[in-house]
């Protein structure tokens, strides 16, 4: 092979690794994927979201969720806090009832059948934004678009079943024996 085609081959396989380095992308992760609760109660999700892109930041605009069409219980995006994420950074929010934080939550309706299941998607919108204009999206210079895809799953847990009397009886002998056992004098 002659040595100018092995400087060319070379030159070509930097230009092409360099750009693929260069490619704007992020990974989107609900935790946990699967959610359960009895029928009444809410249920919700957190995320990690980590932009891999070295140079561009990630402005997320908007969140989206097949559970707006469910008709057994209300969807509620108000707890995503849309962040705004560095080049080569990662946010990470618990779904957190008491503080009001997360990814989504859902509040099953009463009367829903244990067992009942939501499963779908959550949508991310937003663009990758230079350094010079974090906030671009929400500042009107550049659209938003779909960012990332991740699924999810949400189910009516059973209601906790209280014990029978005939254990809390039960429970109630034993104890006894223990106390009777322990007040008996030993012999030495």
């Amino acid at each position: 092979m002659p040595r100018y085609l092995h400087w060319v081959a070379l030159a070509l396989g930097l230009l092409f690794a360099t750009h693929a380095a260069r490619a704007d992308s992020l990974t989107f992760t609900v935790t946990p994927t699967d959610v359960s609760g009895p029928a009444g109660t809410t249920v919700g999700w957190g995320f990690t979201i980590t932009n891999t892109s070295t140079t561009m930041y990630l402005d997320i605009s908007a969140i989206d969720s097949t559970l707006f069409l469910a008709a057994d219980g209300t969807a509620d995006a108000s707890i995503f806090n849309f962040p705004n994420v560095a080049p080569v950074d990662t946010v990470t929010q618990s779904y957190d009832p008491a503080d009001n934080l997360g990814l989504f939550q859902f509040t099953w309706n009463t009367g829903v059948a244990a067992g009942t299941t939501e499963t779908g998607t959550f949508t991310l919108y937003g663009a990758f934004c230079p350094a010079s204009d974090p906030t671009c999206v929400d500042d009107g210079t550049v659209p938003q678009g779909t960012l990332a895809t991740a699924d999810y799953t949400a189910t009516v847990a059973g209601a906790a079943s209280l014990p029978e009397p005939s254990s809390f009886l039960l429970l109630l002998a034993g104890i006894g024996g223990m106390a009777l056992w322990g007040r008996h004098p030993r012999q030495r």
